[in-house]
């Protein structure tokens, strides 16, 4: 996996708070000098973060990374649809993740700050027609993400494919205060995973 230093958003509940602080930048012959030794052991290369699309080189360094064999997946936040859709009309993204935060009532107290969630309903959009195999996924974070939110979720976004919910772990997090918040429990996610059902073609509950 290969982490991208910097983000755009500052959620918080986020548990990599040293990255979201940092530089976008990614050192691309470091990257690759890496993955040159994992040829062979490897299938494919997750590049996360922070957020990958805040790299101005990141269409080279997934050129490269394909051009030694390995499949690529991108996690992202999907704030930058422009950049994810160049990167799917070019072929150079296997399988993508991306993170939809909550309901569109509550997704800039999510994120930390004013966003414009229709972004990420663009980003959401593009994957689903772009055919490339996807998953969208919702951290379960109490206070920011209820039974009403889940149900919020796919009136916005509408029928989609896969749909994961996971646990939210408490401890490192951008916000002190969300250290101590307690997670759900197993009945949450069972309720949540219905109403999911309703709008997903497939739900899965990861971390519970």
């Amino acid at each position: 996996m290969l982490f991208a230093a910097g983000c755009n958003l500052r959620c918080p509940f986020c548990h990599n708070p040293e990255l979201v602080m940092g530089s976008g930048d990614l050192c691309i012959e470091e990257a690759l000098g890496f993955l040159r030794t994992r040829v062979g052991k490897l299938q494919g290369v997750c590049v996360s973060g922070g957020e990958p699309t805040l790299m101005p080189n990141l269409a080279a360094l997934l050129m490269e990374i394909k051009a030694l064999g390995f499949a690529v997946k991108l996690d992202t936040s999907g704030t930058a649809p422009q950049i994810l859709g160049s990167l799917l009309e070019k072929e150079l993204v296997d399988y993508a993740a991306l993170d939809v935060k909550t309901s569109p009532a509550k997704y800039s107290a999510a994120c930390g700050r004013s966003i414009d969630h229709e972004l990420v309903r663009e980003s959401v959009r593009l994957l689903q027609s772009s055919g490339v195999p996807h998953e969208l996924r919702t951290t379960a974070v109490p206070g920011l993400v209820e039974l009403t939110d889940i149900q919020a979720v796919g009136e916005w976004l509408g029928r989609v494919r896969r749909y994961v919910l996971q646990q939210f772990r408490p401890g490192k997090t951008l916000d002190p205060e969300y250290r101590w918040r307690n997670p759900y429990d197993q009945t949450w996610f069972g309720q949540a995973a219905v109403l999911a059902q309703s709008w997903a073609d497939e739900v899965i509950v990861r971390g519970v």
